[in-house]
């Protein structure tokens, strides 16, 4: 506790100096911490006008994403002509295997998996960013893959002015695994979710949530835990 101004008492004794090696070992571990953490921005980006849209179906999140994605490229498609338009990779619903193993089911690498609309034995799944790219192609926008990216490339196409479609993890799981056709063993988060940013302002990310039809914000390190349980993917126009 500090003593008043004028108080008596002894002054405590000051403290040992810190040795040099254990000062550049503070030193150094320090720099690792900052390494780690995530970029602050150094400037407040605009945001970035995306037409909001609500997904119509329980699963197409991703094709609702897309066409926000497209909509900010100046080209105008309806999710659900995206959604027709989308490659599948079936079965449609999970077959379960004769000898106990793992069901067979589609691979969201090349695909949607399951019934966009729910239903079936599972409720459906959904698809991964490769396919999107590809079907954001045939409208002629190029999209750029930033999936494995750390988050500094995320905030720096924000930045740019460009928006970004990230898949995220909205719960810790429910984790499934099943096998393709071709024998590739999938494992997936069935918390898997799609979302458009829209803005970085500080600490604060603005999004477009196609789940809710609204927009929202998360902070950065929200948006990394999220973006950390789906394996770090996103798609924005290219010459971010």
């Amino acid at each position: 506790m500090a003593l008043p101004s004028g108080a008596g008492g002894r002054r405590a004794p000051s403290a040992p100096a810190t040795p040099k090696h254990t000062q550049r070992t503070i030193t150094a571990q320090r720099e690792r911490v900052a390494a780690d953490r995530v970029e602050t921005p150094r400037r407040p980006a605009a945001a970035i006008r995306v037409p909001l849209v609500r997904q119509a179906l329980r699963n197409n999140c991703e094709t609702a994403a897309l066409s926000m994605l497209l909509a900010a490229a100046n080209v105008s498609v309806s999710q659900l002509e995206l959604q027709r338009r989308l490659p599948r990779s079936g079965p449609l619903d999970p077959i379960p295997s004769r000898d106990g193993g793992l069901p067979i089911w589609g691979d969201p690498d090349r695909g949607f998996v399951g019934r966009a609309a729910g239903g079936g034995t599972s409720g459906g799944f959904g698809v991964y960013q490769e396919p999107i790219r590809q079907l954001a192609g045939r409208y002629g926008v190029d999209l750029r893959d930033l999936s494995g990216a750390a988050p500094t490339a995320v905030f720096r196409a924000l930045r740019s002015g460009h928006p970004v479609m990230v898949w995220v993890g909205l719960s810790e799981g429910p984790y499934k695994s099943w096998r393709t056709p071709s024998g590739r063993r999938i494992t997936v988060n069935f918390g898997e979710h799609t979302v458009v940013l829209t803005g970085l302002r500080g600490d604060t990310l603005q999004l477009n949530d196609p789940l809710t039809g609204t927009r929202a914000t998360w902070t950065r390190a929200q948006f990394v835990k999220l973006w950390n349980r789906l394996g770090r993917r996103a798609l924005t126009i290219a010459g971010a």
